[in-house]
């Protein structure tokens, strides 16, 4: 099991008798202890971390909340803005010191640069470096949707499989420059199956239509059966 819990979308223990499970074997650690998928987007994430955290620490605002009731009354009793935590929280996860509260937006730049600095195989080579760099991704998702910064260089595309390999491990890569176009990959290592956003998206428009279809379907008879 690698430290992520990743597992394999359809494949299964032949001893698994569970009709609803989606796949219960775990894909194979390619980096250290992470799999190839975790191990890609570490490298992503390390590509961007930097100029994040500094995002952060610019921020003296509360989060947006996600879901979560929260008590306004208590923001004015809060000596550390929370976006500040978030940063030093991602700072804590590369194994790096918290930024002083005394430190200045550059000062902030520079130890956020030298944090992200580091050895991505050396890192990951260990259980807990790979476990660390799990918890990064984790806290980063957290602080891109309670802060938004940057386009996300991958995410994933749920529920399609690669009309090259057959293996749903499809991903919407955005443009590395300027001018360069937004394209659908695979992440298999061996495939190299990689076409135009636009092109795929005509493409496979009606699987899109059914997806959709299928979960309103789902989230009506899910609403219908709360309310009796």
């Amino acid at each position: 099991m690698t430290p992520a819990g990743e597992r394999i979308a359809e494949a299964h223990y032949a001893e698994c008798e569970n009709q609803a499970c989606r796949g219960c074997i775990p894909r194979s650690a390619q980096h250290g202890y992470l799999c190839g998928v975790c191990y890609r987007r570490v490298v992503d994430a390390l590509g961007r971390l930097a100029w994040l955290i500094a995002h952060l620490r610019s921020i003296e605002k509360p989060a947006q909340a996600i879901g979560e009731r929260v008590d306004t009354s208590m923001e004015k009793s809060i000596l550390m803005p929370d976006p500040w935590i978030a940063a030093d929280e991602l700072m804590t996860a590369l194994g790096a010191r918290v930024i002083p509260s005394t430190a200045s937006i550059d000062d902030a730049i520079r130890l956020a640069h030298d944090a992200v600095t580091i050895d991505v195989d050396a890192w990951v080579n260990t259980l807990d470096g790979a476990t660390s760099a799990v918890v990064l991704l984790k806290r980063m998702g957290v602080a891109l949707r309670r802060w938004p910064d940057s386009e996300a260089q991958f995410r994933a595309i749920p529920y399609l499989q690669c009309p090259n390999c057959t293996h749903p491990h499809l991903w919407r890569a955005a443009p590395e420059r300027a001018g360069d176009e937004l394209r659908v990959v695979c992440g298999t290592p061996e495939c190299g199956y990689a076409v135009a956003w636009e092109t795929w998206v005509k493409q496979y428009a009606p699987a899109f239509a059914a997806i959709e279809a299928d979960m309103k379907r789902r989230a009506r008879a899910a609403d219908k059966e709360k309310t009796g």
